[in-house]
């Protein structure tokens, strides 16, 4: 497979990737910069393709990654990512399903969330793009089984399926502690959502200001603080 070499945006770090690998796209760099300092945490990415959600986790001061994935071929990029820069990290090949691991402080996914059909014969780009391979019940599942009762999720969505999203954390006594939407401008509605997740009863949650893209570019968006 042919190999490239980027940078990851806002953090810098060498990342490679290749061919017929699922690549990073805006909604890896829109979960990566949505997650807080994470220093002292140990930290799971599901479905972690070649480690770039890992490495922003790195960036923020994670002590500890674990990165799970059901394509070895991905994993052995993640590898070489990884090494690069941590070595406090340990790559598992299976099924988040089947997965044996201790909880950990923060899980972070940008899970494959679109519904099935039969857009494209490629089996790698199905299970990483729709839902089949991980639905959302598994999902949530997984947070509930692998995060500490104190510990915290952060997740990337489909922003329709708010609603789901919403049945979910009710189901597996999950607040949403802040969201923030993302909007492309050439669009009316919002296209994706983005979830801190922590154990306990629904409550005030905060609601940051949308993130506006352009083509996959970042458009910058001011607002005023609320005194």
């Amino acid at each position: 497979m042919k190999k490239t070499s980027d940078f990851l945006k806002y953090i810098d770090y060498e990342f490679h990737q290749e061919d017929g690998l699922y690549k990073v796209n805006t909604d890896t760099i829109l979960l990566g910069m949505f997650l807080d300092p994470l220093y002292g945490k140990s930290v799971l990415d599901i479905g972690t393709n070649t480690g770039a959600l890992l490495l922003y986790a790195h960036h923020q001061g994670a002590k500890m990654l674990y990165g799970v994935d059901i394509h070895e071929d991905a994993l052995k990029t993640a590898e070489k990512n990884l090494k690069a820069c941590a070595d406090n990290y340990k790559l598992i090949h299976s099924r988040i399903q089947d997965l044996e691991l201790d909880p950990v402080d923060v899980i972070i996914c940008n899970p494959p969330f679109f519904e099935m059909n039969n857009v494209t014969d490629d089996e790698y780009l199905k299970e990483a793009m729709f839902e089949e391979s991980l639905p959302i019940n598994d999902l949530f599942v997984a947070i509930r089984r692998f995060m500490k009762n104190n510990g915290t999720a952060y997740i990337i969505y489909h922003a329709d399926r708010f609603p789901e999203l919403y049945e979910m954390c009710l189901k597996y006594k999950l607040k949403i502690m802040k969201m923030r939407y993302v909007h492309d401008i050439s669009s009316r509605h919002a296209l994706r959502v983005m979830l801190k997740l922590k154990v306990g009863k629904m409550s005030k949650l905060k609601v940051e200001a949308p993130v506006m893209i352009d083509r996959g570019h970042f458009v910058k968006v001011t607002y005023t603080e609320e005194s």
